[in-house]
C-alpha cells in the first residue's frame, strides 16, 4: 500500500507578503512514522518549485499547476492521499489537491490535517466533498491508523481524532490525546524530500540565510492570548523533545546536508529554561558550527543576561519576541497575554548591551481598545528601536477560528457579514485591511495608524544604518536578499 502527502500551492493577495518557503515538517514527521510502520510513503512538496502558476492582477498562485500535479499523483498511483492544510486564508488550495485526485481516481482515499480542519472538522467536511477524512491535532499516529483501516485492520469508528462521512452522516471522532514523549517520534523523513531545493536561497528556499532548515523542538502552549489558536490544536500542557534528542537532532542535519543556520518554529522554545539552557550548552560543548534563530518569537520574561549571552555563545544570531501589545492595561485585560512590559525593556537592554539583533511583534485592532491604546503600542515599538534596536512588526489582530477573539467578534458583530469560514482571511488579504469593525475604531482607522508607524519605523531604520555603516554592511553581505527587501520598502 502506498501513501502519497502533499504539501499543496499558496496564493498570495495584494497587501500580503508570502512566507518563507520551508520544509514541510508536518508531512515529514507523519511520513517517518508511515516508513517506520512498514507503509511506502512519498511527499510531493507542490508549493516548493519557486515558480508561479497563475497570475490573476495582484493576486498569485506559487507552485505546481493543476495539470502538473495530476500527472504526479497519476504516476505515483497512491492508495491514500494526505493533503496539508495549514493555513485559513490556503485551504482553498488544499481543496483544490483533493479534486485534483478524486479526478485521477475516485477511489484514493483522500485525507485533510492541519491547524484550520481541526478546529472546525464537521464544517469542513461539508463543504468539501472530495475529502474523505479529517484528522484533528497530531497527526503522526492518526494517519498510521487511518492507513491500518484503509487495509481492513482498523475500523474508522474507532480511531481517535478523525471526522469522516458514514452513509452520507458525518461523523466526528473523540479527541485523540496529545503524544506524551516526543522523543519517540523518528526525525522527520529528510530523505523524502529534495534538501537542495530548501538548503539554498537562488534554488528554492525563501530565505535569507544560506542552507537554512526549520526546525520544530516543543509543542503546546499553557498559555491563553484571545487571538492564538496554537493550544486548541496542539494542547495547553506544554511538551518537549528533551535536550539530548534536539542536540542529535541538529547534529544530524548539520552532518547529513550541511545544515548551517536552524529557524526554531517553536511556539514556546524557551519555557523549560533548563531544557533551553542545557541545548545551548550541548551546542557549545559538542562545538556544533551552526546558527540559530526564533522567527516564531519567544517569551521576554524567560530570558534573562545571562542566558542570552549563552544563546549568542551557541550560535544565536537573532532573537523575536512577542509583545503584542505597548499598553499593559489591554496586555492584561483583553489579550490575556500575562507579560510585564518591564521585562520587555529589560531583555531589550541586554541584548544591545552583548550586540544581540532583536525584534519583536506588535498586534493592534482588538476590541476593547481604542486608538490610543492602539497609539500606545506604536509609541512602546518605536521607542524600543530609538533606544535598543529593536525591529517592529507590526500587524492588525486576525480572528482565526476557534479563538475568543473570533467568538467575541463573532457574537458582538465586528466582522462583515458576508464572509465565511473559507473567505475571511483571503479577503483580508486581497483587500489589504484589517477585518474588525467596533464602537472604537473602523479597520481604515487601524490601518492608517500601521501606515504611520511604519513610515517613522523606516526612518529610524535609515538612521541607524547612517550611524553605524559597519553594522549596515554586515547585513548586506550576509544577507543581501534581506538588503534589497529593505530598500525596495523605502520606495513604496
Amino acid at each position: 500500500m502506498k501513501v502519497l502527502l502533499i504539501n499543496p500551492p499558496q496564493t498570495f493577495y495584494p497587501g500580503s507578503e508570502p512566507p518563507a518557503g520551508n520544509l514541510p515538517i508536518g508531512l515529514m514527521y507523519i511520513a517517518a512514522v508511515l516508513q517506520h510502520s512498514g507503509y511506502q510513503t512519498e511527499i510531493l512538496d507542490a508549493f516548493m518549485t519557486n515558480s508561479t502558476y497563475k497570475k490573476d492582477g495582484e493576486i498569485i498562485t506559487v507552485g505546481m499547476p493543476p495539470d502538473r500535479i495530476k500527472q504526479e499523483i497519476r504516476s505515483r498511483k497512491p492508495d491514500i492521499v494526505g493533503i496539508a492544510g495549514p493555513f485559513t486564508c490556503q485551504i482553498e488550495n488544499t481543496l483544490k489537491v483533493s479534486n485534483l485526485t478524486k479526478q485521477v481516481d475516485s477511489k484514493i482515499l483522500t485525507v485533510v490535517g492541519g491547524p484550520h480542519v481541526s478546529l472546525v472538522p464537521k464544517e469542513f467536511l461539508e463543504e468539501a466533498q472530495n475529502v474523505d477524512i479529517v484528522v484533528c491535532g497530531e497527526g503522526e499516529y492518526t494517519m498510521r491508523d487511518v492507513a491500518q483501516a484503509f487495509e481492513g485492520k482498523k475500523q474508522l469508528h474507532d480511531i481517535e481524532g478523525i471526522a469522516y462521512r458514514d452513509s452520507k452522516k458525518i461523523i466526528v471522532n473523540a479527541t485523540r490525546p496529545f503524544i506524551e514523549d516526543l522523543d519517540e517520534l523518528p526525525y522527520p523523513a529528510y530523505d523524502l524530500v529534495d534538501m537542495n531545493q530548501y538548503l539554498h536561497p537562488k534554488i528554492g528556499y525563501r530565505s535569507f540565510r544560506d542552507r537554512a532548515i526549520s526546525m520544530i523542538t516543543s509543542r503546546g502552549c499553557p498559555f491563553n492570548c484571545c487571538f492564538c489558536a496554537v493550544h486548541l490544536h496542539m494542547g495547553k500542557r506544554f511538551r518537549a523533545h528533551s535536550a539530548s534528542y534536539v542536540i542529535k537532532h541538529i547534529e544530524y542535519v548539520v552532518k547529513k546536508y550541511n545544515v548551517k543556520n536552524i529557524f526554531f518554529e517553536d511556539d514556546n522554545l524557551t519555557l523549560d529554561i533548563p531544557r533551553f539552557e542545557a541545548i545551548c550548552d550541548g551546542i557549545i560543548q559538542r562545538k556544533i558550527k551552526i546558527g540559530w534563530e526564533t522567527p516564531n518569537g519567544v517569551r521576554a520574561d524567560c530570558l534573562n543576561l545571562d542566558l542570552l549571552k549563552k544563546m549568542q555563545r551557541s550560535g544565536c544570531k537573532s532573537v523575536f519576541v512577542g509583545v503584542e501589545s505597548g499598553d499593559q492595561q489591554i496586555l492584561d485585560n483583553v489579550i490575556c497575554k500575562s507579560l510585564d512590559l518591564n521585562r520587555v525593556v529589560e531583555f531589550a537592554k541586554n541584548a544591545k548591551e552583548i550586540g544581540l539583533k532583536t525584534g519583536a511583534f506588535y498586534i493592534i485592532g482588538f476590541p476593547g481598545e481604542t486608538k490610543e491604546n492602539m497609539q500606545h503600542t506604536v509609541d512602546f515599538a518605536l521607542e524600543l528601536k530609538r533606544k535598543y534596536d529593536v525591529g517592529m512588526h507590526l500587524f492588525a489582530a486576525t480572528p482565526s477560528y476557534g479563538t475568543r477573539l473570533y467568538e467575541e467578534c463573532k457574537t458582538k458583530g465586528y466582522l462583515p457579514a458576508d464572509l465565511t469560514w473559507n473567505s475571511f482571511a483571503q479577503a483580508r488579504q486581497a483587500k489589504g485591511m484589517p477585518l474588525i469593525t467596533t464602537n472604537e475604531f473602523t479597520p481604515a482607522e487601524v490601518k492608517e495608524i500601521a501606515a504611520k508607524a511604519l513610515a517613522e519605523y523606516k526612518k529610524l531604520s535609515l538612521i541607524g544604518h547612517i550611524k553605524h555603516p559597519r553594522k549596515a554592511l554586515k547585513t548586506a553581505i550576509d544577507q543581501p536578499q534581506l538588503i534589497m527587501k529593505y530598500l525596495k520598502s523605502l520606495l513604496r
